[in-house]
């Protein structure tokens, strides 16, 4: 439940993300690119994926990798909104996973992420929008999700359920999901086809998802069920979907315990996105970690968050007011537009999801090129030297 309902009123109706400035009381001190990295915490399941010669298993294995984030999916609190030119990147996750996201546009706030290992790309836009009710808070996760698993190269592309958030206002908050998910190979129009269950009543279904591994023309090869915040399974099964006899039962996924009594309800995985953990150098100075606002909010320090949102706001008015005077245009540094881009089938539009690629320009060599920083530069990073242009 939010306190002072009505200081939010104002917000019926309204899309949410499209906000610069809510009030700090119902945000996290996460921004939207942190919120995007999460998914990187089961990365092994996509290194899985690209491993496994059973291309039914190994479509199973992506799907449970989509679903992974769904464990950290039960927050109630806004992130903040990433600035125009604002970054996230970790390069020490996983297997040597390295990833990279990037505010490409602020109205409508459009985000672009990239992320790569030895076995898998992962890509990603991401242009949610949402509806304020006033007690509930519709999600809809508008983004166009590509993963390549580099063995075979196949490419697989995904279509997520939607999201309400209840009780905003009265009641104990909490957040469901329901709807189709839909995970295809786009090289043999195999697919995964998931029912998530909207809530019942006292709690009927809640969590719950099932549903098919199917080849090109239909048959189901695989069954998947199990809860979006704790787990998936997977076993072969008949052609008609029936369990095959004998067959074994694999858990795909487990999600890791979550921290007891944690105010904002945040993964371990989550709160280590808000130090160095999975860095081995400063980052850029456009990090998301290096935000005031964000810093002080989760030292809980709210006059210091509130001003240092306010001085950000105005830098990025005063930034724009010079560049518009100069004539001067801004460009996203690592991801470009693509109207050459095919939109897949179950993608959205371009005009709803706009056509952004990464352009390869921040490679290994260039980040190993930037300055290491001396021996206690992870203590200079969180909350310092954030700027919202890249030089």
């Amino acid at each position: 439940m939010i306190a002072n309902p009505s200081k939010i009123s104002k917000f019926i109706g309204m899309d949410v993300t499209s906000l610069m400035s809510v009030p700090l009381f119902i945000m996290e001190p996460f921004s939207m690119l942190q919120k995007m990295a999460e998914i990187m915490e089961y990365t092994e399941l996509l290194d899985a994926a690209d491993q496994s010669e059973d291309p039914y298993e190994r479509l199973a294995l992506v799907a449970a990798f989509l679903v992974s984030p769904f464990g950290a999916a039960e927050r109630t609190w806004k992130p903040f909104n990433p600035l125009l030119g604002e970054t996230f990147e970790l390069d020490n996750v996983g297997n040597n996973v390295r990833f990279l996201a990037e505010q490409v546009t602020e109205h409508p706030p459009v985000s672009a992420a990239h992320a790569e290992n030895e076995h898998f790309t992962y890509d990603i836009v991401s242009a949610p929008a949402t509806k304020f009710q006033g007690n509930s808070l519709e999600v809809y996760p508008k983004g166009r999700t590509r993963i390549t698993v580099k063995r075979t190269q196949e490419l697989f592309s995904h279509v997520p359920p939607q999201a309400k958030v209840h009780n905003l206002v009265l009641g104990k908050t909490w957040v469901d999901s329901y709807g189709q998910f839909l995970v295809t190979n786009t090289a043999t129009g195999d697919r995964v086809e998931l029912d998530f269950k909207p809530c019942g009543w006292f709690g009927s279904g809640q969590y719950e998802f099932d549903g098919f591994v199917l080849d090109a023309e239909g048959n189901a090869k695989g069954i998947m069920s199990g809860k979006w915040n704790s787990f998936v399974d997977w076993s072969p099964c008949n052609p008609d979907g029936t369990p095959i006899e004998g067959a074994e039962n694999r858990r795909l996924w487990t999600c890791v315990e979550k921290p007891e009594d944690d105010q904002y309800g945040c993964t371990h995985f989550a709160w280590n996105l808000n130090n160095c953990q999975y860095l081995t150098r400063p980052p850029l100075a456009t990090d998301s970690r290096r935000r005031g606002d964000r810093h002080a909010l989760q030292q809980r320090e709210m006059t210091q968050a509130a001003a240092e949102q306010g001085r950000l706001n105005e830098e990025v008015q005063q930034q724009r007011k010079e560049e518009e005077e100069s004539g001067k245009q801004w460009h996203a540094k690592w991801f470009e537009q693509a109207p050459d881009m095919q939109i897949l089938p179950g993608e959205e539009p371009a005009d709803v999801v706009p056509l952004w690629r990464w352009n390869g320009k921040y490679t290994v060599a260039v980040r190993d090129s930037m300055p290491a920083g001396d021996d206690d530069w992870e203590g200079a990073v969180c909350g310092q030297g954030f700027s919202t242009r890249q030089q």
